[in-house]
């Protein structure tokens, strides 16, 4: 009983881990599909349009006749017959539809039969006609329409250095999954890293693709890897080149962020009493942000005190609003 119970929890783990995937992609999809097209896939897109991607998965076709059968000439095929008493325009992508659906669902059977050694078995088509008069429905797809199966791209075949000259975060995420070419895992995830650091443009964006990075890992079975290098990194989001900063910093106050708020009170006293109001609280609001973007990226209120020289209260309460 127990290991029945083993084998559930591993079940629903890799089906969580899947969906945690899925969701790492559709986060990213949007803006790394046109650079790995055009790097990966020799196509440059110019314009594009959005399609409903959610497409209907419980399509339900009951065939008129479905047999297995054998000829006198030792041949050995699905034989499906559909009739058919009006010309329907678009019957020749329904015989698609059953083409696909009859092929995975009786494959699958074999295999259980065989335990695993199932054999694919070509199917043949034929709509048989009641109707009156002529049948006009197209019975042959054009070439172009024709399934004859798809390209790949082999993520874990590209080089890794090749996807770390990207400056596109969504990109250079996807490096865990690249060629290492044999160099030593946790640097190449430390390089990973700095890059994001890099290139993210906020605090809470750098938290997200931290931890997509640590979902992509386990496709690598490097989630110890990662958390053990991300764990010993001071990954602590650039607050100097953060806008909001900056534009503290051209209105004169002398790094209100790194110094307190007492910096920004002394600075305020030297204006007039009407423009000192209004410099401390459009200081206290930068102040703030910056607080928050600490504190999503993990740090306790401890440690954000002791880099910023402000009351610990002041944090502890900037904490209980964001939760």
């Amino acid at each position: 009983m127990e290991d029945k119970k083993d084998g559930r929890n591993k079940q629903q783990e890799e089906g969580d881990g899947g969906k945690s995937i899925d969701k790492v992609i559709k986060e990213n999809i949007e803006s790394v599909f046109l650079p790995l097209t055009e790097k990966y896939l020799n196509f440059k897109i110019v314009s594009s349009r959005v399609l409903e991607a959610k497409l209907q998965s419980t399509t339900e076709r009951e065939a008129d006749f479905l047999r297995i059968v054998k000829t006198d000439k030792e041949e050995e095929f699905i034989l499906h017959l559909e009739f058919q008493t009006e010309n329907e325009s678009d019957m020749v992508y329904r015989m698609k539809e059953y083409n696909a659906i009859i092929q995975r669902k009786h494959e699958e059977k074999d295999r259980d039969k065989k335990k695993g050694k199932g054999k694919r078995l070509d199917v043949r088509h034929y709509v048989i006609f009641l109707g009156k008069g002529r049948m006009t429905m197209r019975a042959r797809l054009p070439e172009r329409h024709i399934f004859q199966g798809f390209e790949v791209l082999n993520l874990n075949q590209l080089d890794f250095a090749k996807m770390l000259q990207s400056q596109i975060p969504e990109e250079i995420v996807l490096a865990i999954l690249s060629d290492f070419k044999g160099k030593d895992p946790e640097k190449i995830i430390r390089f990973i890293l700095e890059k994001l650091k890099k290139y993210s443009n906020s605090a809470s964006d750098l938290k997200k693709f931290i931890r997509q990075l640590k979902v992509l890992s386990k496709l690598r079975t490097l989630e110890k890897e990662t958390t053990k290098t991300i764990n010993d990194m001071p990954i602590t989001y650039n607050l100097e080149e953060d806008y909001s900063y900056k534009l503290g910093i051209e209105r004169g106050i002398e790094k209100g962020i790194e110094k307190g708020i007492e910096k920004g009170i002394e600075k305020g006293r030297k204006l007039e009493r009407k423009d000192a109001d209004v410099e401390l609280q459009k200081l206290r609001g930068e102040l703030k942000k910056a607080i928050i973007a600490m504190l999503m990226l993990g740090n306790s209120p401890e440690d954000i005190i002791k880099h910023l020289d402000i009351p610990l209260d002041f944090v502890k309460k900037i904490q209980q609003e964001l939760n």
